[in-house]
C-alpha cells in the first residue's frame, strides 16, 4: 500500500509540473510559494520513498521498521496536501488536489486505530492554518464540503480497517478448517496414524530418496476379537496407535495403518543402522 500511495502522489506531482509548463496554465492564486515548489516537494517526498520500498521488497527488514517508514511518508504527504493550496491557479477550485491526495491516503492503506485519524487531523490542521495565515476567502459551501470530505475520509479508514479485520478473520477460519479437513482426510480415526490415502499421497516423495520399510502385524489379533469382542480389539489398536505416535512418529518416521492389524512404518533421512536398531529395540 505504501508503494501504491507513493506512486500515485508522485504522479500527481509530475502531472502538476507538466501542467504548469503548458500554454494553458494560469497564474497562482497564492504566489507566496511557487507552484513548482509544491509539486517538486511531492516528487522529492515520494520518489525516494518509492525506491526505498521497492528495495525493501527484495531486502525485507523488520516489519515494524517498514511500517514506520510508510507511516512517516504518509504523515509528510498529509501535511503536503495542505500546501497544494499554493498551487491553485486562477479560475480553479482550491481543494481539488488536496482531495485527490487525501483520497489516496485514506482509501488504500490499513491503519491501526487512531493512526488514520492523526493523518486526517494533520491535513485538516495544515489547510486550516494556510487559509488563516493567507486570509483566503473560502465560501461557506466549500468549507462545509471540505469538512464533510474529511469526515468521509475518516469513515473510509474505519470501514477499511473493519473490513480488513473481518476478511482476515474469515480467511483464518477457512484456513484452519481446510487444515483440519486435510489432516482428518489423511488420518485413521481409530489409531490416529496415517491412513492409506496419506500413503498414496506421500509415496512419490519416498521414490526420490533412500528409505527403510517395516510392516507390523499383530500376532493372534483375530483371537482378541473372537474371545473378547471387537471393542477390545479396537482398544488394542488404539493403544498401539498412541504408543507409535508418542515414541515413533517424527520428521523421519511415519506410521500408516495399512490394513486391519497391519501397521506400515517408513523411515527416511536416518543414518545407516539407526532404523534397524530402533526396530530391534521395539521387537525385543
Amino acid at each position: 500500500m505504501g508503494i501504491a500511495v507513493s506512486s500515485l502522489i508522485a504522479v500527481i506531482g509530475f502531472l502538476g509540473i507538466f501542467d504548469l509548463n503548458s500554454d494553458y496554465a494560469n497564474t497562482s492564486v497564492l504566489p507566496v510559494i511557487a507552484s513548482e515548489w509544491v509539486y517538486l516537494f511531492l516528487l522529492l517526498t515520494n520518489l525516494p520513498n518509492l525506491f526505498l520500498l521497492l528495495w525493501l521488497q527484495k531486502h525485507p527488514q523488520a516489519a515494524e521498521l517498514e511500517i514506520r517508514i510508510c507511516f512517516a511518508n504518509l504523515a509528510v504527504n498529509a501535511i503536503l496536501s495542505g500546501f497544494t493550496l499554493y498551487s491553485t491557479q486562477e479560475g480553479s477550485g482550491y481543494f481539488f488536489e488536496l482531495v485527490l491526495m487525501m483520497m489516496v491516503i485514506c482509501v488504500f492503506p490499513y491503519y491501526k486505530a487512531g493512526h488514520g485519524l492523526s493523518l486526517v487531523a494533520l491535513s485538516l490542521l495544515m489547510i486550516s492554518a494556510i487559509i488563516l495565515v493567507n486570509h483566503v476567502q473560502v465560501a461557506w459551501q466549500d468549507a462545509y464540503d471540505l469538512f464533510l470530505f474529511y469526515v468521509i475520509g475518516q469513515a473510509c479508514i474505519v470501514l477499511r480497517r473493519y473490513w480488513f479485520r473481518q476478511s482476515s478473520w474469515y480467511n483464518y477460519i477457512l484456513h484452519q478448517a481446510n487444515g483440519t479437513l486435510f489432516v482428518s482426510s489423511r488420518t485413521d480415526k481409530l489409531t490416529g496414524l496415517y491412513n492409506r490415502l496419506a500413503l498414496r499421497e506421500d509415496f512419490p516423495n519416498y521414490g526420490k530418496q533412500e528409505v527403510g520399510v517395516v510392516m507390523i502385524d499383530l500376532d493372534d489379533f483375530k483371537r482378541f476379537n473372537d474371545n473378547y469382542g471387537h471393542a477390545y480389539g479396537d482398544l488394542v489398536l488404539t493403544r498401539l496407535g498412541r504408543y507409535l505416535q508418542k515414541d515413533w512418529m517424527n520428521e523421519h518416521l511415519r506410521c500408516y495403518r495399512y490394513g486391519g492389524d497391519e501397521i506400515l512404518i517408513i523411515a527416511s533421512g536416518l543414518e545407516d543402522g539407526d532404523f534397524v536398531k530402533k526396530i530391534a529395540d521395539f521387537s525385543s
